[in-house]
C-alpha cells in the first residue's frame, strides 16, 4: 500500500489533498486511480485514506479509517495558541504563518474572541486551503498545523512539554519576552498564547496560571492580536537560527 505524508491534522471524512510533489508522482506513475486505498500519515496519526478525485496537477483523498497515533509523536518547536478573531484578521494571521514558519496554530475560543468554537469550526476546510495557498506562494515545504478549534478549558486536557508563554498585560510575575528567553533558552518546544483585542479575561488568565504558563510583555508598541504572534513568532525562529 503507498503511503503520503500531510503536514496538518486530519480525522475521519476529512477530504484533503496530496501533496504536490507527491502528487505529481502519483499522476505520472499511473499506476494509481480513483477509489484506490492508500495510507495516510501526519505528524502524529496514521490514516487509511481512498483516492477520490485526480486532475492534471491534484489528487484528492478521503480519511476512511483512523490507525491510531505514531510510534513517535512529532512536536513542533513553536506553537501559537491563538483567541479566534474576526476572519479577515485571522486568515491574515494563517497565510502570515505560513510563510515564516509557525509549525502549529491552535485556535481557542477565550471569553472575548469574536467568534465561537461551534462558528469556527466550519471555517476549518477554508483554512487549510489558506495554508496550501500560502505554502504554494512562499515555497514553505513546512505549512502551519491548524487544530480543530477548542475551547480555552480545553487547554487542560493537552499535553503542553516545553516552555508555556502568555502574552498579557496583567499576571503574576509579568516579564519581559527577552528576559524569560535568557533564562529558559530556546532549545525546548514553545507554546506562545495570543489573546483577543479585548485581552484575557480573569478566569482565562487563572486558566494559564494554572497551566504553568509564564505572563510575559513585549517592550515598546501594542501591537494588534494578527500580528502580535507573527512577531513573538519570528524572534524565537530567529533565536533558534531558523529564520
Amino acid at each position: 500500500m503507498e503511503k503520503f505524508f500531510i503536514r496538518h491534522k486530519l480525522s475521519v471524512e476529512d477530504i484533503t489533498n496530496l501533496s504536490d510533489s507527491d502528487s505529481e508522482l502519483v499522476i505520472s506513475k499511473g499506476e494509481q486511480k480513483i477509489q484506490d486505498i492508500v495510507k495516510i500519515e501526519t505528524y502524529e496519526r496514521e490514516f487509511i485514506g481512498q483516492i477520490t478525485d485526480m486532475s492534471k496537477s491534484s489528487v484528492e483523498v478521503q480519511i476512511v479509517e483512523d490507525l491510531g497515533e505514531r510510534e513517535v509523536e512529532y512536536e513542533p518547536t513553536i506553537t501559537i495558541i491563538q483567541s479566534l478573531s474576526n476572519d479577515s484578521k485571522f486568515n491574515y494571521f494563517l497565510e502570515k504563518s505560513v510563510e515564516i514558519g509557525i509549525e502549529r496554530i491552535i485556535p481557542i475560543q477565550s471569553k472575548y474572541s469574536l467568534k465561537t468554537k461551534a462558528k469556527a469550526i466550519k471555517d476549518t476546510g477554508y483554512w487549510n486551503k489558506l495554508v496550501r495557498d500560502a505554502v504554494e506562494q512562499s515555497r514553505n515545504i513546512f505549512p502551519a498545523i491548524i487544530e480543530r478549534p477548542i475551547r480555552i478549558e480545553e487547554l487542560k486536557g493537552r499535553k503542553m512539554k516545553g516552555i508555556r508563554l502568555c502574552l498579557s498585560t496583567a499576571g503574576k510575575d509579568l516579564r519581559f519576552l527577552n528576559d524569560v528567553l535568557k533564562q529558559e533558552g530556546t532549545d525546548k518546544p514553545i507554546y506562545i498564547a495570543i489573546g483577543p483585542e479585548k485581552g484575557w479575561s480573569s478566569s482565562d488568565l487563572n486558566i494559564f496560571e494554572e497551566l504553568d504558563f509564564k505572563f510575559i510583555k513585549l517592550k515598546g508598541n501594542i501591537l494588534r492580536t494578527e500580528t502580535t504572534g507573527l512577531v513573538i513568532g519570528s524572534i524565537i525562529k530567529y533565536l533558534k537560527g531558523e529564520i
